[in-house]
């Protein structure tokens, strides 16, 4: 009995082991029965959802050779489609930021007989037989098979994309070197229509498409197979939009949908909450990190000024690399020679270091306390209020840089504890602004932490405690239009075709003074009709003595005569003289998106200062009130050099340029005068305009700066040395 059982004992080993390895090879059988059962086919049609990482298998790519570099620069074809109209404008803009950053070929679509001339050597391709009539079904599906027939054996990655959209060349080769491009691949951000279109497009419940808007990619392999096709699809179109009919020509020929990766709404970037005002709005550093298309910036200026900033976001990420680089050297080398002594600080840490000591308590900076969604502001603080909402914009600095700050913390923890924690919110802290060294947050943030074991994922709640520290950069110098704020604030349209310069409409009131009214017209000549500047003028005549009115009518009488392009109007009134109420009329003659400068008669200005006025000034936002520069006597002027003489004496009386020689012996600068005043006829409106009460001179510039100082518009006000009284 007992060699029975230790029979058994020895066998039983081998017995488990007999039973795995059948196990085994009873489930591989299975499996690869599985697989031959599959068709070919239907492995290629398969819908992919999911993880970009699980929809597109990575295929290994090695360091390119030599030999391979110049097959790598055939790496992608973009093809953009534009409009005649917008050669000299988008595509310019386009063509001049990102398309020359693309690694392969970028070539612009328009309609027949298009050219640009921009003297740039932009490459367009005129397709035969096509228009610029929106919707573009045949000049997109043409675009493709232009691609097909000239391209398909140079390139494995073809883009199809819209003239505003910004493309990050790197970002896209980075993305697509790790695809295997000999498979039929249609990647984009997946749409289904807009609201009111579902089951009017159609399209199948398990259809989609890749919206055009951000850019749609499409594989060497998936061009070959819908191309020959194209002429079926442009038979059988069911909607308006080019890009539905694409994907739909796409799915019936390749036998694929587009990527419904959840994560394509981040890389296929679209700003849906800026899309009317159409531009890209704030960028967070998430969308920066993760975005390789970024749509729509419909005016050129938008796409320049989005290729400046991430050309500094590059900068800055190169500088973070450096400064890690530099750490790391640090490291190794306190490791390498264990007795050289440790530094006490960083490079970083000897910059941020402040030797400012204060000597007095009203030297000390103070701190303002956040708690929550709730701002509580010391006593001193120019802001009165002790206790509000955190402004939006320091909400958006403080996100910002958290969001920085904790994916250098994330470094550390993912190598450490394997756990990768997110910003939730801040439970309290404190901030303040050091004029000299830039913004200081003490923060106490609530985190969600992810961490990873072997079997399963956790996820926890804690509190992590931050000093952050944004240094100021250097310093730069912008200049904006009122038109360009106003596309910025959403409050002009951005389809509109700007003017040259935007016209400034003067209105002057008057009464008698002829000789002065004369001295006006002279400077008013020499700057604003001899240049043919963007000015009209609108006299408010009150009447007085019939000589006088009628030498005034004559003036201009024979300014109109020698300049018959110029636009020159009088209103006449009758009553006493009130500069409010002449100013309140000339004023109601004009548009609410009018610029108006009011002025007096023996006020003289340069051109310099009209452009000033435009500049100063801007729609729903601002008023500009200029500090003039008041002379003791006009005779002054003739202390100027002998070309300023030569020039008064040719044109028989006084100019601007007589005018400005500012020092303390001339003059002096009139701050108690507000009577001067560049504005926009709506934001003139919405304060109340002048009190009409008021008669005569005086008083009323002092009541209407007053409404404006009341009012939410910013009032800019400074010295302008082109404006002498």
């Amino acid at each position: 009995m007992a060699q029975a059982r230790m029979k058994l004992r020895r066998g039983l080993p081998g017995m488990l082991m007999n039973f795995s390895a059948g196990v085994i090879l009873g489930f591989s059988m299975t499996v690869w029965l599985t697989v031959l059962m599959v068709p070919e086919k239907r492995l290629g049609q398969q819908r992919v959802s999911g993880h970009m990482s699980e929809v597109i298998k990575p295929a290994k790519v090695g360091r390119p050779d030599s030999d391979q570099l110049q097959a790598y620069k055939g790496h992608i074809y973009v093809g953009i489609m534009t409009a005649k109209k917008y050669l000299n404008s988008r595509a310019l803009a386009t063509y001049e930021t990102w398309g020359k950053l693309i690694p392969g070929k970028v070539e612009f679509f328009a309609a027949t007989g298009s050219k640009s001339s921009s003297g740039a050597d932009m490459p367009i391709v005129s397709i035969p037989g096509v228009n610029d009539v929106y919707p573009p079904q045949k000049k997109a599906f043409l675009m493709l098979k232009y691609m097909h027939d000239h391209y398909l054996d140079d390139y494995e990655w073809f883009v199809r994309a819209d003239d505003d959209v910004y493309i990050r060349g790197d970002k896209l080769e980075n993305f697509l070197r790790k695809v295997d491009s000999s498979q039929a691949l249609y990647i984009g951000q997946a749409g289904f229509g807009k609201e009111h279109e579902h089951g009017r497009l159609g399209l199948r419940p398990d259809e989609n498409y890749c919206m055009g808007g951000p850019g749609m990619i499409m594989s060497r392999e998936t061009l070959r197979r819908v191309v020959p096709n194209i002429h079926w699809c442009l038979k059988n179109l069911y909607s308006s939009h080019e890009d539905v009919e694409i994907g739909r020509c796409i799915t019936k020929f390749a036998g694929i949908t587009c990527t419904s990766a959840f994560d394509t709404r981040e890389i296929f970037f679209n700003d849906y909450k800026n899309y009317n005002k159409g531009k890209i709005g704030e960028l967070h550093k998430a969308v920066i990190d993760s975005a390789i298309t970024l749509h729509p910036n419909k005016r050129p200026e938008y796409q320049y000024k989005l290729h400046t900033y991430l050309l500094n976001q590059r900068a800055r990420d190169l500088k973070k690399h450096a400064f890690e680089l530099h750490r790391r050297i640090g490291h190794m080398t306190e490791l390498l020679e264990p007795k050289t002594p440790a530094k006490g600080f960083s490079h970083w840490q000897k910059h941020l270091q402040s030797h400012f000591y204060p000597r007095e308590d009203r030297d000390v900076l103070t701190w303002d306390a956040v708690v929550g969604k709730t701002l509580y502001q010391s006593p001193t603080s120019n802001d009165r209020r002790l206790s509000r909402g955190t402004p939006p914009v320091w909400k958006t600095a403080m996100d910002t840089n958290i969001l920085q700050a904790m994916e250098t913390v994330n470094l550390d923890y993912q190598r450490r504890y394997r756990t990768r924690c997110g910003y939730n919110s801040i439970h309290h802290g404190y901030q303040r602004v050091d004029i000299m060294r830039g913004p200081e947050y003490l923060l106490d943030l609530l985190v969600v932490c992810r961490h990873k074991s072997k079997r399963k994922v956790r996820m926890m709640l804690g509190r992590k405690s931050l000093y952050l520290h944004q240094a100021y950069t250097g310093v730069e110098l912008q200049e904006q239009s009122s038109r360009q704020m106003a596309l910025d604030n959403g409050s002009l349209d951005p389809d509109m075709e700007p003017t040259a310069k935007e016209t400034v409409h003067i209105i002057l009131p008057l009464r008698g003074r002829l000789s002065t009214f004369e001295r006006f017209m002279k400077n008013y000549e020499a700057v604003c009709l001899e240049t043919q500047s963007d000015v009209q003028l609108l006299i408010v005549l009150f009447t007085s003595t019939k000589e006088e009115s009628r030498g005034i009518l004559d003036v201009l009488d024979d300014y109109k005569a020698k300049y018959p392009f110029s636009v020159i109007k009088v209103i006449t009134m009758t009553g006493s003289f009130s500069r409010g109420i002449g100013l309140k009329v000339g004023a109601s003659q004009f548009g609410n998106t009018s610029l108006l400068f009011f002025c007096d008669v023996d006020v003289i200005f340069t051109k310099h200062f009209i452009d000033r006025c435009r500049a100063n000034t801007v729609l729903g936002r601002q008023v500009y009130f200029p500090v003039m520069f008041s002379q003791y006597d006009p005779k002054f002027a003739d202390v100027g050099g002998t070309a300023d003489g030569d020039r008064l004496n040719q044109r028989k009386g006084p100019t601007s340029e007589g005018y400005h020689i500012l020092t303390k012996n001339t003059g002096y600068w009139r701050f108690s005068s507000f009577g001067m005043t560049c504005v926009y006829r709506l934001d003139f409106a919405r304060v109340g305009e002048f009190d009409a009460s008021i008669r005569g001179w005086g008083m009323e510039d002092i009541d209407l700066f007053q409404k404006f100082v009341a009012s939410d518009l910013e009032t800019f006000r400074t010295v302008d040395p082109g404006l002498v009284h």
